[in-house]
C-alpha cells in the first residue's frame, strides 16, 4: 500500500513519543520491571545448561549420610578440628567453613572440671594437682583443639556474618573500633601499599554497609588465615544472583568467604587484596569488575551437585581424599533442614555453602557476568532506535506480516542477549522490549484508524463491483488497483434491454421496476462470477470489464462466457416470467477487446473507477448492432476478441459493418458457444 502525503509522519511521531514515555519508566526504574529484568536474565542459564565447574573447587558437605555416622548437628569443634586435619593431610589449597563459630562451645567434661576445682577450693592450687586439672581441661576444650588444628594448617578461612542496612549509604565512613582479621581499610605506613586505591571515593560509591557484626571466637579468629563474610544477598524477589565482594562495618572493609578463600588458596597476603570503589576488586592477578555497591552476578554452572561434593563422614574416615588434593575446599552443611536454602537461577534449594563455591569458581575461572558502563548507553539507544524502526517498518503492512516482523526482532533481541551473557555481559531487553511493544501498539492501533479503515473502505466499496475473490486479491496487492489511469489491453461487455423505453409504457411502474432488479441481479451475479467488474449501470443496460483491476490473462474468455450465461439466464427468465403472466423482454450483448485506459477516472470528490476509450465505444456500439440482425443475433463479439478466443468459441462471422464513430468498417462475429473439446472452455 502506497502511503500518503504524511503517510510516515505520523508513526515516527509516534515512535518519538513512546520513546519519551519508556524513558520516563526508565528513570522512574519500577521495582516489578527489575524483577521481570532478572527474570529474563535467569532463563539464560536454563538456555544454557549445566556447564563443568571449576576443578580447583570443592564441597565437603555436612549431609545426611555424614549426621548419620558422626551425630546430630552442631558437631564439636573437636570433630570440626579431625576434619581440619583430614583436609590438612589431603593437601587441599585452602579450606574455607561456611559455619558461623561466634560463641565458645559448652563441653560437658569442662563442667565437670569446673566443679572440681569449686569443690576442692584451695587444695585446687596445690601445684601437682593444678597441672592434672590444667591438662584434663586443656583435653576437653573442643575451642582450642580446633584453634590449634587451624593454626598448624595455616590454610583455614573461617566465617563472618553482618546483619546489614537498609537503603544506599550516603556518606564516607570513618573507622571505628579495633580492626578484625582481613579487614582492608587505610594503611597509617605511609610506606606500605593502599589497598583501597580511590579511598576518597567510597561515599560515592559504597558497599553493603553493617549495623551489626558477628566474627568467630578470638582463639579461632586469631589462628585462622583469614575471614570471609557468608553473607547470602536475595534480590526483591528472593533470588540470589549478586555476590558482595565487600561488606562495610565500622568504617573497615571486609571480604567475602569466596574472595578470602580464593586468595588463601593462592597463598596471597591481605595487602594482594586492591579495591578500587565503584569499579574492581583485584585479588592478586585476578581483577573482579565490580557494579557501584561492590558487587558482582554470579555465573553459576549449575544446579545443586554441579560443584564435587565429598561427604564429611568419608572425609573423617580417610576416604576421597585424593579428591580434595590442592583445591580450595568448602565446609559447609547440605543434610535437609540444616543448609541456608537460596534461591538461585540454577535451583529454588541451592544450599549456601555451593554458593560461595560457585563465586570462587567464578574468581579462579575468571569468569564474570558484567553490565559495563556504556551499556546503559546502548540500551538508551535502543529504546530510541526500536521505535523508530517500528515507524519505519509497520506502515503499509498488513497484520500478520507485522506480528512477524516484531516476533523477529524480540528473538533477535533475545539473541543478542544470550549472545552476551555467553560472553559475560549482562544485556538489557526489558525497557527496549517495552519501547518495542509500545511502538507496535501505537502504530497498529493508528493503522488500524487510519490506513485499515481506508482498506476496508477501499473493500466495502470494491464488492459490489467486483466477486470477493478479486476483492480479496485487491488487498493482498493494492498496487493492482492503479490510481489515475493506465492503458490496458482489456474485454469490455455491454448489455441492453431492446425496446426497453416502449416496455415501460406499456406496464406498470412498479412491475418494471421489480423485472428490472431481478434481471440485473442476476446479471451483475454472473459479471463478479467470472471475475469481471461491474463497472456501471447505464439505465437499463450493464457495462463491465474484464481484466481490471486483476490483470487476468484470459480476460477475453471470461467476457465470453459472462455473456454466454447471461443469455442463458435471460432466457430463463423469460420463461419464468412468462408463466407468472409477465411480459418478457428480450436483450443484447456485446463484446470488444483491445487497449483501454482503466483507472480511478473521476475527481478529487467523487471516486469512479472506470474504463474510457475509442475500444469501449466500440464495445457498445456491438451491443447496438444486435438490433439491426433483429431476432436474429444476440451476443456479438468483436475480431479482436474474436482472436483472443478464436480457439475455445463457436462463432459465426456476421462480415464488416461500419460502425458509429469508426471510419473503417469492422469485422464482426456472433457469439454461439463454447467449444466442447475436452480441455477447452469451462467456468471461471
Amino acid at each position: 500500500m502506497k502511503l500518503g502525503r504524511g503517510g510516515r509522519t505520523v508513526p515516527l511521531l509516534i515512535a518519538l513519543g513512546v520513546a519519551v514515555l519508556t524513558g520516563g519508566i526508565y528513570m522512574a526504574a519500577p521495582d516489578f520491571l527489575y524483577v521481570v529484568e532478572f527474570v529474563l536474565y535467569d532463563g539464560h542459564f536454563h538456555l544454557r545448561g549445566t556447564r563443568p565447574a571449576n576443578t580447583q573447587v570443592a564441597i565437603v558437605a555436612i549431609d545426611q549420610g555424614s549426621l548419620s555416622a558422626v551425630g546430630r548437628w552442631p558437631w564439636s569443634r573437636s570433630v570440626m578440628a579431625q576434619l581440619v586435619r583430614r583436609l590438612d593431610e589431603a593437601g587441599a589449597a585452602a579450606i574455607a567453613f561456611d559455619v558461623i563459630m561466634g560463641e565458645p562451645e559448652r563441653s560437658a567434661q569442662r563442667e565437670v572440671l569446673e566443679r572440681l576445682r569449686q569443690r576442692l577450693g584451695a587444695g585446687a592450687r596445690e601445684p601437682g594437682l593444678r597441672a592434672v586439672l590444667d591438662a584434663m581441661t586443656a583435653e576437653g576444650d573442643p575451642d582450642a583443639a580446633l584453634a590449634a588444628a587451624i593454626r598448624d594448617s595455616g590454610r583455614v578461612v573461617l566465617a563472618s556474618n553482618f546483619v546489614l542496612g537498609l537503603g544506599i549509604p550516603t556518606d564516607a565512613p570513618e573507622r571505628q573500633g579495633a580492626r578484625m582479621k582481613s579487614a582492608l581499610g587505610v594503611r597509617k605506613d605511609a610506606q606500605a601499599p593502599n589497598p583501597l586505591t580511590n579511598y576518597a571515593e567510597r561515599g560515592l560509591y559504597p558497599p553493603l554497609r553493617a549495623q551489626r557484626e558477628t566474627f568467630p571466637i578470638p582463639p579461632l579468629m586469631d589462628a585462622a588465615a583469614g575471614v570471609g563474610h557468608v553473607n547470602n544477598i536475595p534480590e526483591v524477589d528472593g533470588s540470589t544472583r549478586y555476590e558482595a565482594l565487600l561488606v562495610e562495618s565500622r568504617g573497615y572493609y571486609y571480604p567475602s568467604l569466596a574472595v578470602e578463600g580464593v586468595r588463601v588458596a593462592a597463598g596471597l597476603g591481605v595487602a594482594d587484596l586492591k579495591v578500587t570503589f565503584g569499579r574492581s576488586l583485584e585479588v592478586g592477578p585476578i581483577a573482579i569488575p565490580t557494579d557501584p555497591r561492590s558487587r558482582i552476578l554470579i555465573d553459576y554452572a549449575g544446579p545443586p551437585g554441579t560443584v564435587p561434593h565429598v561427604p564429611a563422614a568419608d572425609v573423617l574416615e580417610g576416604k576421597g581424599l585424593d579428591r580434595l588434593k590442592d583445591r580450595l575446599v568448602f565446609v559447609g552443611a547440605t543434610a535437609e533442614g540444616l543448609y541456608d536454602v537460596r534461591v538461585t537461577p540454577v535451583s529454588p534449594i541451592l544450599p549456601g555453602v555451593e554458593k560461595h563455591a560457585s563465586m570462587a569458581a567464578n574468581l579462579l575461572d575468571r569468569r564474570f557476568v558484567v553490565r559495563p558502563d556504556w551499556m546503559e548507553l546502548a540500551e538508551a539507544g535502543a529504546i530510541l532506535v526500536l521505535p523508530l524502526l517500528m515507524a519505519l517498518l509497520l506502515p503499509g503492512r498488513r497484520p500478520v506480516p507485522s506480528i512477524a516482523v516484531v516476533v523477529l526482532l524480540i528473538v533477535g533481541i533475545f539473541g543478542l542477549s544470550h549472545y552476551g551473557f555467553i560472553r559475560g555481559l549482562l544485556v538489557p531487553v526489558v525497557y527496549p522490549l517495552i519501547a518495542l511493544a509500545l511502538a507496535f501498539v501505537a502504530i497498529t492501533i493508528h493503522q488500524f484508524f487510519t490506513e485499515e479503515r481506508q482498506r476496508m473502505f477501499t473493500k466495502k466499496a470494491f464488492q459490489q463491483y467486483v466477486s470477493p475473490e478479486v476483492v480479496e486479491r485487491i488487498m493482498d496487492d493494492p498496487k493492482a488497483l492503479q490510481f489515475g489511469g493506465e492503458m490496458r489491453e482489456l474485454t469490455v461487455l455491454f448489455s441492453d434491454i431492446r425496446d426497453f423505453t416502449t416496455y415501460t409504457e406499456r406496464h406498470d411502474p412498479h412491475l418494471v421496476v421489480a423485472m428490472l432488479r431481478e434481471y440485473l441481479t442476476h446479471m451483475t451475479t454472473i459479471v463478479l462470477q467470472e471475475g469481471g467488474t461491474l463497472d456501471k449501470y447505464i439505465g437499463d443496460a450493464v457495462m463491465a470489464e474484464f481484466g481490471a483491476p486483476i490483470a487476468y490473462p484470459d480476460h477475453a474468455l471470461r467476457a465470453c462466457r459472462a455473456a454466454l450465461k447471461m443469455h442463458t439466464e435471460v432466457t430463463r427468465l423469460q420463461a419464468q416470467w412468462t408463466a407468472e403472466g409477465k411480459e418478457p423482454f428480450r436483450i443484447g450483448l456485446g463484446v470488444n477487446t483491445g487497449h483501454m485506459v482503466v483507472g480511478n477516472l473521476g475527481s478529487e470528490q467523487l471516486f469512479d473507477y472506470t474504463v474510457i476509450g475509442d475500444e469501449v465505444n466500440l464495445g457498445a456500439r456491438l451491443e447496438s448492432l444486435n438490433k439491426e440482425y433483429r431476432t436474429t443475433t444476440q451476443i456479438i463479439i468483436s475480431e479482436g476478441t474474436y482472436e483472443a478466443v478464436k480457439q475455445q468459441v463457436e462463432v459465426r462471422q456476421l462480415g464488416e459493418v461500419k460502425v458509429k464513430g469508426k471510419t473503417r468498417p469492422v469485422v464482426v462475429y456472433e457469439l454461439l458457444a463454447l467449444k466442447t473439446t475436452p480441455g477447452v472452455g469451462g467456468s471461471a
